[in-house]
């Protein structure tokens, strides 16, 4: 049996799948709901099979519809760099960048490194996805990015790292807090007071744990998070202490609402920043460019 298959309705339906509701999918689409859920029809009678199931809360996709998912963004993920190819033939140097990093460098590393890459190349855009280092991992495996910047990364055969940097985690007070006036601590001491700390499935988490099991301290766990700005507001209010980089606070750091403390006299709290690629993947210009600069921002 042959399947014919239309360009609009699948592109259609991935924006479903993507959004979990029609509704939000025909608004992204700036079309009517009618004409989505026509277009989806159509696919599921080309395919001879359910795609999705609605529910007042919005739709799921059916085991079909996953599959179908999945096969369509990396369809039009294929044409995205087809056309960003073609674009750098013709000396156009647009398209867009598809970056995973982890939380902490989407709120001053990677805008200010997107911002002056912006300068030299005004027609390329940028999505910018946070996530752990293994769902970095996973979206350079399934094509999902053109590259990830990743922590602690395990070495796999798949992935190239092409730049990294070592980082060492320091404790994090407001000009509040009654550690403001130590140069540095120990985790002991930290240990001491309620802290504002990111979730076990974190690499600098996990890190810090062992440091802190090595010590026999069990922190003061006030707030965890996924989110960095979540925890750097915590400690802004001199509810809390924190544990990270000082390069993920620098304009605080800067502005003097925050100050980092080195920690002494404990085992290894470093962590490394790695800049990924997929090693058999084909880059665009705008792509290996923008990979170029932020290789010299690491270095």
């Amino acid at each position: 049996m042959t399947i014919k298959m239309n360009h609009v309705s699948l592109r259609y339906f991935v924006e479903v799948a993507d959004c979990g509701s029609i509704r939000q999918a025909a608004q992204r689409l700036h079309v009517a709901a009618s004409a989505v859920s026509r277009q989806i029809a159509n696919l599921e009678h080309d395919l001879q099979a359910e795609l999705i199931e609605r529910s007042p809360g919005g739709v799921t996709l059916t085991a079909a519809g996953a599959l179908v998912a999945e096969q369509g963004r990396s369809m039009f993920r294929g044409f995205d760099r087809i056309r960003s190819l073609v674009d750098d033939l013709k000396q156009l140097r647009r398209g867009r960048l598809d970056i995973f990093c982890v939380e902490g460098l989407a709120t001053e590393f990677l805008p200010r490194a997107i911002a002056a890459f912006h300068n030299k190349y005004p027609d390329v855009s940028y999505q910018v996805i946070t996530a752990a280092t293994d769902r970095i991992v996973e979206a350079l495996l399934q094509d999902e990015c053109d590259f990830g910047i990743t922590i602690n990364l395990a070495a796999r055969p798949e992935i190239k790292v092409v730049a990294c940097r070592t980082e060492q985690v320091h404790a994090i007070v407001s000009r509040l807090h009654p550690l403001a006036d130590r140069g540095s601590i120990t985790l002991q001491e930290a240990g001491g007071y309620p802290a504002a700390m990111l979730l076990g499935s974190f690499g600098v988490r996990q890190l810090l744990d062992q440091a802190f099991a090595s010590c026999g301290v069990t922190p003061r766990q006030l707030m965890s998070s996924n989110s960095v700005a979540a925890i750097k507001g915590l400690v802004l209010e001199g509810a809390a202490i924190a544990f990270m980089s000082p390069s993920l606070i620098r304009r605080e750091l800067e502005e003097g609402s925050l100050l980092a403390k080195a920690i002494v006299a404990t085992p290894q709290t470093a962590y490394r920043l790695e800049l990924c690629v997929h090693n058999k993947r084909h880059l665009s210009f705008a792509a290996r460019a923008m990979l170029d600069a932020l290789t010299q921002q690491l270095r």
